[in-house]
């Protein structure tokens, strides 16, 4: 039986609040969060445009990888043990959570061991919740002269996670502290042209997102409702 996904509608509902803030759907990638997806509904999603997939689980994503027959970006979502960077930085493209300098600091030893160089986001806590990793932004400031001294790494900017609530208020104050970071943090990098992107909202606030300034979005459940 062919499995239908969702890709095209979000899409144009994405390009249709994108113009409504005066941006352009170039600016803004979808990043399908297939970590509960089988490669089936991938197949859909990659007929009807999709070409980046979010996974978290190295053990989970491996198999995907070698079996998924189209060039695609896959992108590491989910929190990073230090005893799988090795394999992560060869088969991911961008590594979203990189919670703190110390993992930071791996990934650029694992990289300039292997002889490349990895694309990362710092992974900021602007809610304050305990339950959510990542530093605060004033940790992160704190550690930007340290980031610039790693080699083989590629810092594109930042990501958060919002509370898990209907205030919209709160949601907002988060994804707004995120941009604020980004402007501010960026004259300080050593490579601030490469620093461009913001890596908020999922299927519940990705809207919000948006008016933001997010210029990537994990949505898993909005595209196919079997990611839970």
């Amino acid at each position: 039986m062919a499995i239908n996904t969702h890709f095209q509608e979000l899409q144009k509902v994405v390009q249709e609040k994108a113009a409504a803030c005066g941006r352009s759907l170039q600016e803004i990638s979808i990043i399908f969060v297939s970590k509960y997806c089988s490669l089936e509904s991938m197949e859909s999603a990659y007929r009807e445009g999709c070409t980046m997939f979010g996974e978290s689980r190295l053990q989970e994503a491996l198999p995907k990888i070698h079996n998924f027959p189209h060039p695609c970006q896959w992108h590491f979502i989910g929190p990073l043990q230090r005893n799988k960077v090795a394999k992560v930085v060869v088969f991911f493209n961008l590594i979203h959570s990189v919670d703190s300098f110390e993992l930071a600091q791996k990934i650029a030893v694992e990289s300039e061991r292997q002889n490349i160089r990895t694309s990362i986001l710092l992974q900021v806590n602007t809610s304050g919740e305990k339950t959510k990793q990542g530093l605060s932004p004033s940790e992160w400031e704190n550690q930007l002269p340290q980031l610039n001294t790693l080699p083989n790494l590629s810092i594109e900017g930042l990501m958060t996670i919002a509370p898990l609530t209907q205030d919209a208020t709160l949601i907002r104050e988060c994804f707004s502290t995120l941009s604020q970071c980004k402007k501010q943090w960026k004259p300080l990098l050593n490579n601030p042209d490469e620093f461009k992107h913001l890596s908020m909202g999922m299927s519940n606030d990705f809207l919000i997102a948006i008016e933001e300034g997010a210029t990537l979005l994990r949505i898993g459940s909005a595209i196919c409702p079997s990611t839970g």
